[in-house]
């Protein structure tokens, strides 16, 4: 397990989280929609109510049961009074929201169980969203332009029915608007498990949104892709998914019902994102950087001090999609450890690399399995990047550096030393016995 560490980051820094004091409201089960809210004696039924009502800078206090309800919120708070914030009113008792009920599709056409469009200073806590079937449905979709919306310690599962053409996903962030950027959302300490995103992918960004911070989640039991940060497809403009920070996420049994090819971490064409202190275990790959989209380049990317291990396939991938489709550049992959990936024994080993240039990949530490397959670079696109100061754990009794096995292009490189004479790469690497 990763140590987990607090993580202060620009992003950070820059997203608004203080809580002023303003207005109470009240949301119980006993409550009327005829009441004013704002007392436990005169609270209102629904949350619907709180968000048609609730005041900048106020907060919605919410009593324990389970509220059978879509959420549209039509308030925000603002950078003078503060956000509005819906949260428990009962210490160590989650309101539940559930879905079961839901007919009534959102603005865009989907069904939600709470949904966000064009909204600013919003908070989140302390929820528990639950019980949502649809071909495309979320626990929490924002969209459309706005800041400082943040998701804190929600806890959202059984997010059903997703198919080819949408996604039954625990959280997702889009934004078309190519004027107004959405930005500053913060998503910490949420639990997202049992949801069927394929073919669209759990936690996911796309389009026109920037300043992301994604911290100390769990993500489990997906049908596809973890968390993914996305830019470059057609429909939400030019502008994509760019600035964020991925840190001390825990991804596990992520694995996709169309491909068995779905990344923990998935980067597809966003630029500047830092991925760090991350764990991935025990799903089709652990982390990839890629870019599906002709035309656009995944770039700036930093992934440090990740672990991933018994993953089916990769512990980690970068590059474009093919020789026209996509490119990552400038990023660098370092101080991460690698441990038993190729879970399914495919050859392709712990790291693979398609058309990427102008990357680095040091420091890391790499455990392979019985197959001691290290590296497997595409000879047409993978060949230049810079690959130095790693320390290898050879697997087996007595292994040496000759039980490493690199796949450089069409050559197959039985060795560290037969490696670095081919490659003139890892000059300075080390081997150690495992």
């Amino acid at each position: 397990m990763l140590i987990q560490l607090q993580i202060i980051s620009l992003v950070s820094a820059l997203l608004w989280t203080q809580t002023l004091a303003g207005k109470s409201y009240y949301v119980t089960k006993s409550g009327k929609d005829t009441n004013i809210g704002t007392s436990e004696a005169t609270a209102w039924l629904t949350i619907k109510k709180a968000a048609n009502s609730a005041t900048p800078g106020s907060t919605v206090y919410i009593g324990v049961g389970t509220y059978y309800e879509a959420v549209t919120v039509n308030v925000q708070g603002n950078v003078q009074d503060g956000p509005i914030t819906f949260t428990n009113l009962t210490p160590n008792k989650i309101p539940i929201i559930s879905g079961k009920e839901t007919k009534k599709t959102s603005a865009d056409g989907t069904l939600n169980i709470i949904y966000i469009q064009d909204k600013s200073y919003l908070r989140f806590i302390n929820l528990e969203l639950t019980e949502l079937k649809a071909v495309e449905c979320s626990g929490v979709r924002i969209t459309g332009g706005g800041t400082n919306i943040e998701l804190r310690n929600l806890h959202i599962y059984n997010i059903r029915g997703g198919g080819e053409n949408g996604g039954a996903m625990a959280i997702t962030v889009y934004n078309t608007n190519q004027k107004t950027s959405r930005r500053q959302v913060i998503i910490d300490n949420c639990t997202l498990h049992d949801c069927e995103p394929a073919w669209s992918e759990a936690l996911t960004f796309n389009g026109n949104v920037e300043q992301i911070q994604v911290t100390n989640n769990k993500v489990y039991n997906m049908n596809n892709i973890g968390i993914d940060f996305i830019a470059g497809e057609s429909w939400t403009g030019k502008l994509g998914v760019r600035t964020g920070q991925c840190a001390n996420n825990t991804v596990w049994n992520i694995h996709s019902i169309y491909d068995s090819s779905a990344a923990g971490i998935y980067v597809d064409g966003a630029s500047n994102i830092t991925i760090e202190y991350n764990e991935v275990h025990h799903s089709d790959m652990g982390i990839e950087i890629g870019a599906e989209n002709k035309g656009q380049i995944a770039t700036n990317m930093t992934v440090r001090n990740n672990y991933l291990h018994h993953n089916d396939k990769y512990g980690l991938a970068f590059g474009g999609y093919d020789s026209k489709r996509g490119r990552v550049t400038n990023s660098s992959f370092t101080d991460n450890r690698f441990e038993q990936n190729d879970n399914n024994h495919t050859g392709g080993g712990e790291i693979a690399v398609s058309y990427a240039s102008s990357n680095t990949f040091l420091r890391n530490i790499v455990k392979p399995n019985d197959q001691n397959v290290i590296l497997l670079a595409d000879g047409k696109g993978g060949l230049t990047n810079v690959f130095d100061y790693q320390k290898y754990y050879p697997n087996g009794k007595d292994a040496t550096q000759n039980n490493l096995i690199f796949y450089w292009g069409n050559t197959e490189c039985n060795g560290l030393t037969t490696f670095q004479k081919k490659s003139k790469q890892e000059m300075h690497a080390q081997v150690f016995a495992n």
